[in-house]
């Protein structure tokens, strides 16, 4: 079956994204359930990967004050990495952001994912940050030509 990119549509399709979002980027750090949320998630895009509708990615894009948005929260199931999801989650992601006139995302990235977004075009911005518990590195694309 195809895997489908869009939103959350219900409270379910909500709570599952918020799990498995939980399991896959907080839980492998030992935090606690909620820490997967944070207070913009109303003002947020969100979009998952369905796959016989099961989440199989999930990611986030906030628009920002300065024309800019930053993508948080990027997952993509282990059974599924390595197979074009990530890339086209961030794909989607990134539609969105220039459909609203963005003119470039940014985001940090654990240093163990940097080469992904490095494949997909972001270049490293800034310095290494500790983020949570583990190094992050600010990267951003830009989206105009």
């Amino acid at each position: 079956m195809q895997i489908v990119y869009r939103p959350p549509n219900s409270e379910k399709e909500f709570d599952e994204y918020f799990t498995f979002r939980w399991e896959l980027l907080r839980k492998p750090l030992g935090l606690e359930r909620g820490s997967e949320q944070d207070e913009l998630e109303h003002s947020a895009f969100h979009l998952a990967a369905f796959k016989n509708e099961n989440i199989i990615a999930a990611g986030r894009l906030q628009i920002e004050q300065d024309n800019t948005a930053r993508i948080r929260y990027m997952a993509v199931d282990s059974a599924f990495r390595k197979q074009g999801v990530g890339s086209s989650m961030l794909n989607e992601l990134e539609k969105f952001a220039i459909t609203n006139h963005i003119e470039s995302c940014w985001l940090y990235a654990r240093k163990t994912a940097a080469s992904f977004y490095i494949k997909n075009d972001y270049i490293i911005h800034g310095e290494a940050i500790t983020e949570l518990t583990s190094p992050h590195l600010r990267m951003q694309k830009c989206l105009t030509l």
